[in-house]
């Protein structure tokens, strides 16, 4: 006849790998998130125009085999950009959360004709609402922003 104990400990280890491994992926999900889409305070760049060129290199977004198309820049603090995920947001569909204040943003797209290794972005700021992905009460997408607002 088998140990019971052993067996019950091997579950008990392969429960907390587990647990440990999805806090794992939740904290590099938010990690990610930070890494694309949080920059406060803004970077200060000499012309306004090279923001986005310069951001998107610097956040491995533009490499030299690839151009993301579209990114978002928050420049607000992670505590109010997180804060979504509970009281300043409103759920929407699955895990998205509507911010209810605007936050300050900069868009950046690619530019028509611009390809890797040369990746060319036109920059627009704002100041908009967002909608976000929450896991474990942090952010780890953002799914859009909420223009008009």
């Amino acid at each position: 006849m088998a140990d019971q104990g052993s067996h019950l400990g091997l579950t008990g280890m392969l429960l907390l790998l587990m647990v440990a491994w999805l806090a794992t992926v939740d904290a590099e999900s938010y990690q990610k998130f930070l890494r694309q889409h949080v920059d406060y305070p803004m970077t200060q760049v000499p012309e306004a125009q090279y923001y986005c060129n310069l951001m998107m290199k610097r956040r491995n977004l533009a490499t030299s085999g690839h151009c993301k198309h579209l990114n978002t820049f928050l420049h607000a603090d992670t505590a109010s950009i997180q804060a979504v995920c509970g009281q300043a947001g409103d759920p929407t569909t699955g895990d998205l959360r509507e911010s209810h204040a605007s936050f300050p943003l900069t868009i950046c797209r690619l530019q028509k004709g611009s390809w890797a290794p040369d990746c060319r972005y036109q920059g627009i700021s704002g100041l908009e609402r967002i909608i976000i992905a929450c896991e474990e009460g942090y952010p780890v997408h953002l799914q859009t922003e909420v223009p008009g607002y």
